[in-house]
């Protein structure tokens, strides 16, 4: 009798926050058959970080001791080839898939919700002009400078570091890519890398992992039309373009706009 859990693929996920990776674990969970490599901390590791007022280094400390077998933290800049190839976990041929959003509209999600503890506490929030053009201060799991020069350049840090990935079992996807089409990148996925689905049918994901007001299709509506360029100003756009990587725009096929 064959083991089927040793035959199942196994896949790490990278994004940024606010890329839509919740969703995209639970789409492939509920189509595909393989393992995921665990990207956030454990529910007992969260519960004690809420003890201790949000600090990070709880978190930080986690990935720091659990890397090898897991390979970091899903929000990370990813470890430069020669480093990823000194970890065992690799040798089980592990597909890599990461997520990329549009910058202008990424901003605007990490403006509304920075996750970090510094930024959630702070009991003024800044204007978004203000927002991505001030120094970043990052976490240890990051894998990054302690202080980046401001959100903008963070995103060309994280995405850059995606694409030495296609080395290996790599594929970049894109947030709006996923939203347009997730059964077409379900299906993408499952030829490429020689996955089982679970059915012939495709089990879409349809509640928010983080509003319950809203849903799959608000979603789908709200980065495909691009309604959120109602929300930045021609300043921000100005501030954004200053420090965008043209060639990782050309890359991901975004278009630099016009103030």
């Amino acid at each position: 009798m064959k083991d089927n859990t040793s035959m199942s693929k196994i896949i790490k996920i990278y994004g940024e926050r606010n890329t839509n990776t919740n969703y995209f674990e639970k789409i492939l969970t509920l189509n595909l058959v393989a393992e995921q490599l665990p990207g956030k901390a454990p529910r007992r590791i969260r519960s004690i970080q809420k003890l201790l007022l949000g600090k990070e280094w709880l978190r930080d400390w986690y990935f720091k001791n659990s890397y090898a077998d897991n390979l970091g933290w899903k929000h990370m800049q990813v470890l430069a080839a020669d480093e990823l190839e000194e970890y065992a976990v690799l040798r089980r041929k592990v597909i890599f898939i990461t997520i990329t959003k549009n910058p202008y509209s990424w901003l605007l999600s990490l403006h509304r919700r920075p996750y970090i503890q510094q930024y959630k506490s702070r009991k003024k929030k800044l204007a978004f002009e203000e927002f991505i053009n001030t120094p970043w201060q990052t976490t240890a799991r990051e894998n990054t400078d302690p202080v980046i020069i401001n959100p903008v350049t963070l995103w060309n840090i994280k995405n850059s570091s995606y694409l030495p990935l296609q080395k290996y079992n790599g594929l970049n996807l894109t947030t709006e890519g996923i939203l347009k089409d997730p059964e077409a990148v379900i299906n993408r996925i499952s030829n490429k890398f020689g996955i089982d689905k679970k059915s012939q049918k495709f089990i879409n994901y349809d509640k928010s992992t983080k509003d319950e007001t809203k849903n799959f299709l608000y979603y789908q509506n709200y980065y495909l039309e691009e309604k959120w360029r109602e929300d930045i100003s021609s300043e921000a756009i100005s501030i954004i373009n200053k420090y965008l990587d043209r060639d990782l725009m050309d890359h991901f096929g975004y278009e630099l706009l016009t103030d």
